[in-house]
């Protein structure tokens, strides 16, 4: 497995995320530890086992437990689930929404990321680090999560559930698994070649999708979510790494959470001053775009009604649902809602990581470029909550370079820079190298030739009737139209001609970049398919793990 750097491939173009990474100073401000430096993640381990953390680690632990036996978790998950409710053992924690097909690959990077770093901070800190992929169940933007690519041959293809979420407010984990997930699964495996583990990939993609819920029977009427779906394949992927699954919307740890909802309940105003002060040092301090849209009044909470995802406003004694004045309480009937029901509250993007940290010792968090800048707007909030906010890593960048695309460099001469930054430039210069005869030449000369020589004719036929102007133009008019018609035909055969070389290069497009980074577009499902089913794991295995950050290529 040869892996080699891509330059010139940033995070992303966000220039807080390009100075969090290279220009520590300039964030500095806005964040509890440098990511970079190890003193960070001895100081924060200090901070979780010196009464920072204060959770119910048995509770936690027998929670995650149950959840990841109900995903088919392997022993290796098992057992780190139950580490977690010993008293020394830290968490290293990622997340994502429970996308289709396991989502874009940048999900699988998150927890590559989060699983390798946890090993070489258990080493250095000489304590269990636990990895914790956090299911956002109770997202409920079905429209992102319920489409995906993957690469067809020299094309990408997008595959998408039939139905219309429009309006949808259902979170993911609490609603039926729409019923269109089987055609999906059938598209998929057409779209795939056949290989040695077509057949072990598709059943598992099937039985997954069958199986009981692996939360509240209740709420999705006995039948699997779309987060069940998502987390019984992610824990097929990463057996055998200890990686722990967690959904947010787990009933038993919104009862762990209860008495962080009625805090939050209790301390709005807090809660808004620091959400405004991180505001504004960023926006002002650190002269960043603010990437989270403050609602005034907002309690950064949302609450269940009729299986429906509601946000919460408050302002003095009253709480109500937004856009709904119907719905209110007073904040003391809320609070004690929130006490005796939690499962029928969760929080927003404000929120989340917070109460992460609440239920988790959180050593550190893996990120992509959107939370880096999420949690840069939320020291404060941490304090006001009673928190502090965890060592917060970058992602890993990854394409992955199938032998035939490797062959194809090889053949054109292209090194990872050229296919990454200027394969359009070279495509041309390909079909003007391939141009024996000069296509491109022999039309130029020809049209310097046609205007010079109907230039002499038109004088000539003025000097017969100046009054002819028109007719000479568009005679003019018309034969440039049939010369360009002519060059083009010639192009398009020149094209044709070429036509396997520019195939080759349309394929390393649409395997590489297509449409932006690989790791955004493609799930990582029919490399699965292709290199075997352990995949994943032989990853975390075999790539090392680097100090900084860099987008790197992974020869299979």
């Amino acid at each position: 497995m040869h892996i080699e750097r891509v330059p010139g491939i940033a995070l992303s173009p966000s220039g807080a995320v390009a100075a969090y990474l290279g220009d520590w100073a300039r964030v500095a401000p806005a964040y509890e530890y440098d990511w970079r430096r190890q003193e960070s993640f001895e100081r924060r381990a200090a901070y979780l086992t010196g009464g920072g953390y204060a959770g119910d680690r048995a509770a936690v632990a027998a929670a995650l437990e149950r959840y990841n036996r109900a995903l088919g978790a392997d022993e290796a998950s098992l057992e780190n689930a139950r580490l977690l409710g010993r008293p020394e053992t830290l968490a290293a924690v990622t997340g994502q929404q429970a996308g289709i097909l396991t989502g874009p690959a940048y999900s699988i990077y998150k927890a590559m990321t989060t699983i390798r770093l946890a090993r070489q901070q258990s080493q250095r800190l000489g304590v269990p680090v636990v990895p914790v992929f956090w299911i956002a169940g109770e997202d409920h933007d079905w429209h992102e999560v319920s489409w995906v690519m993957v690469p067809a041959g020299n094309e990408t293809r997008r595959l998408a559930l039939s139905e219309r979420f429009d309006g949808e407010r259902r979170s993911v984990a609490l609603a039926p698994m729409p019923a269109s997930v089987s055609d999906l699964i059938d598209e998929f495996a057409q779209l795939m070649p056949d290989t040695e583990f077509k057949e072990e990939v598709i059943a598992h993609l099937r039985e997954a999708a069958v199986g009981g819920p692996a939360l509240d029977p209740e709420a999705t009427g006995g039948a699997p979510s779309l987060a069940d779906w998502f987390g019984r394949l992610m824990a097929w992927v990463f057996r055998g790494t200890g990686l722990v699954f967690l959904n947010s919307s787990d009933p038993a740890l919104r009862r762990i959470e209860a008495p962080f909802f009625a805090r939050a309940l209790q301390q709005q105003a807090e809660v808004e001053a620091a959400c405004a002060a991180g505001v504004d040092r960023w926006e002002r301090e650190l002269g960043f775009a603010c990437t989270v849209e403050q609602t005034p009044n907002s309690l950064n909470l949302f609450i269940y009604i009729d299986g429906e995802r509601l946000p919460l406003l408050g302002e003095g004694d009253r709480v109500w649902v937004r856009g709904r004045p119907d719905l209110s309480w007073s904040r003391s009937e809320l609070v004690d809602l929130a006490l005796r029901s939690p499962e029928r509250f969760s929080t927003n993007v404000v929120l989340r990581p917070v109460v992460q940290s609440y239920l988790l010792p959180d050593l550190f968090y893996v990120g992509g470029p959107g939370e880096i800048s999420y949690f840069g707007l939320l020291r404060d909030v941490y304090r006001a909550m009673g928190r502090q906010m965890p060592v917060v890593v970058p992602r890993e960048g990854f394409t992955l370079v199938e032998p035939p695309i490797a062959r194809i460099l090889q053949k054109h001469e292209l090194t990872l820079d050229d296919a990454f930054h200027r394969l359009d430039d070279l495509r041309q210069e390909l079909l003007e190298r391939e141009d024996r005869l000069g296509i491109a030449q022999a039309f130029a000369s020809f049209r310097q030739d046609f205007e010079r020589r109907h230039a002499e004719l038109a004088a000539l036929v003025l000097q017969l009737d100046p009054g002819l102007g028109q007719v000479v133009e568009e005679n003019r008019r018309q034969i440039e139209h049939q010369i360009n018609r002519l060059e083009e035909k010639a192009k398009q055969q020149h094209r044709k001609n070429c036509e396997t070389a520019l195939r080759q290069f349309d394929r390393l497009k649409a395997n590489l970049t297509p449409n932006g980074l690989q790791e955004r577009a493609f799930s990582i499902l029919p490399y699965l398919v292709k290199y075997g089913p352990d995949l994943v794991r032989r990853l975390v295995d075999e790539v090392p793990l680097e100090e900084g950050w860099s987008h790197r290529a992974i020869y299979l």
